[in-house]
């Protein structure tokens, strides 16, 4: 969520400084379908609406996956904007570590100890994942693409991150600042 209010931020700048909300309209995404697919999936799979639904838990990494590859798709089929490369480079780091880590994205075990509600910790303490994230450990797979960076304590949202986050940041600025600055036929 702080990833996004920095874009959102970007987008504030940009349009105080001279750009148009209207250089949006000429922006041609394809299949824009597959995010709002991926969107989703991913609000099923990151809150309890998954278990209100009944979804077996070991689907939920699946499905959870299946919305990124969805996404991956999205950019894949976008990269001419400007932007979506770093974009796709730190989804592509996340895309690295969940697939590595069976559908889960590795948190850094103290992290927990911070964010969780008491419920989750012991799901934690039990070796249960919670949503979508599970501890780093000794066999975290790419631990270093792992959510093992922590925000300022000020901060109070979107409190742990990891280089695919920050680079997907990154590229939204890129995106949001070139489009509304500049009409997209400008490309």
């Amino acid at each position: 969520m702080a990833f996004v209010i920095i874009v959102l931020i970007c987008a504030a700048v940009a349009l105080l400084t001279g750009g148009s909300i209207r250089n949006l309209k000429n922006i041609r995404f394809r299949h824009g379908w597959l995010v709002l697919t991926a969107v989703a999936i991913k609000l099923v799979t990151n809150s309890a609406l998954r278990h209100t639904l009944g979804l077996p838990d070991f689907l939920a990494p699946k499905m959870y996956m299946a919305s990124l590859a969805l996404v991956a798709l999205f950019v894949l089929l976008n990269l001419q904007l400007r932007g979506l490369v770093l974009v796709g480079l730190g989804l592509l780091s996340n895309l690295l570590v969940i697939y590595a880590n069976s559908g889960y994205m590795p948190l850094k075990r103290e992290y927990f100890e911070m964010i969780a509600t008491p419920e989750e910790l012991e799901l934690i303490n039990q070796g249960l994942p919670v949503y979508n994230y599970i501890p780093t450990g000794p066999d975290t797979a790419f631990y270093y693409l792992s959510d093992i960076f922590l925000m300022p304590h000020w901060i109070f949202i979107t409190r742990v991150f990891s280089i695919g986050d920050v680079l997907i940041t990154i590229g939204g600025c890129i995106f949001i600042w070139h489009y509304l600055k500049k009409p997209a036929g400008n490309s």
